[in-house]
């Protein structure tokens, strides 16, 4: 029995190098039609594999390039954003300088010192006839007690409350507000009463107010609180009812100014 496994392993190694000797001398003598088609068959597939190989070795370099790429754009962008708000800023800035020095011109209250100008910040609309944000305050010159006016000496508020760099001011008009006033025309006194917007004063039946005369600060007849708008009366009345407008109106008043 190992004498026959023996010869049959001989019988089998005998073949194989058999086979291979007939395919290497196939190889050799046919070698240049064989190489023609093999390169044929294999040249596509080589292609292949080398772009394939290729783009795995470039990509990390343009990977790289674009993310450094992309810090600097980012980079540079928001440098460009701050020098835009820059110069928003100085814009803003020296725009209302020049508004400032402008309107100062026009005011009609002459005095030895400028007036302070101040603008409104955005507040809640339920107090929009009640009092007034300012963007200045203390270390701008503005002190609680203060008149605030419009172009025209026509008185609008006054400063209640005055922090480091924003103030409150109180309408004139804001409801419950009492203000000492008088008639341009006869010097008539009214005790006007704020009415959230507009006054409101009682005076004896037959006192010489007529529509459309200005009233005055009584404390300071060079500020002008409003105008007579109405008078309410009738034959049995023993007063009466006067309406004043004020001057201040909400949507078209944006520069106002204090006389330090």
């Amino acid at each position: 029995m190992t004498y026959l496994s023996g010869k049959a392993q001989k019988r089998r190694r005998y073949t194989l190098y058999t086979l291979y000797v007939s395919i290497f001398l196939i190889v050799l003598i046919f070698w240049l039609p064989i190489k023609k088609v093999s390169y044929t068959i294999l040249e596509p597939v080589l292609l292949r594999y080398g772009v394939t190989k290729e783009s795995f070795v470039v990509f990390p370099e343009f990977f790289d390039t674009y993310v450094s790429s992309h810090q600097t754009l980012a980079q540079k962008n928001k440098e460009l954003r701050l020098e835009v708000e820059r110069l928003s800023n100085l814009l803003a800035e020296n725009d209302a300088k020049l508004r400032e020095a402008s309107v100062i011109e026009a005011l009609d209250i002459k005095s030895d010192t400028k007036p302070i100008i101040v603008y409104p910040v955005m507040s809640d609309i339920t107090r929009l006839y009640s009092t007034i944000i300012f963007s200045k305050g203390y270390k701008d010159g503005l002190t609680a007690g203060s008149i605030v006016y419009l172009k025209g000496n026509r008185a609008v508020c006054t400063l209640k409350e005055v922090s480091n760099s924003s103030s409150v001011c109180q309408l004139l008009t804001s409801s419950g507000v009492t203000t000492e006033g008088v008639t341009s025309s006869s010097s008539i006194n009214l005790p006007l009463v704020g009415r959230g917007g507009y006054y409101t004063a009682d005076v004896i039946r037959d006192t010489p107010v007529t529509v459309g005369e200005l009233v005055y600060l009584k404390s300071n007849p060079k500020v002008i609180l409003g105008s007579v708008r109405e008078i309410a009366h009738n034959n049995q009345d023993t007063s009466w009812h006067i309406f004043v407008d004020g001057s201040y109106n909400p949507i078209t008043s944006s520069i106002f100014y204090v006389q330090p």
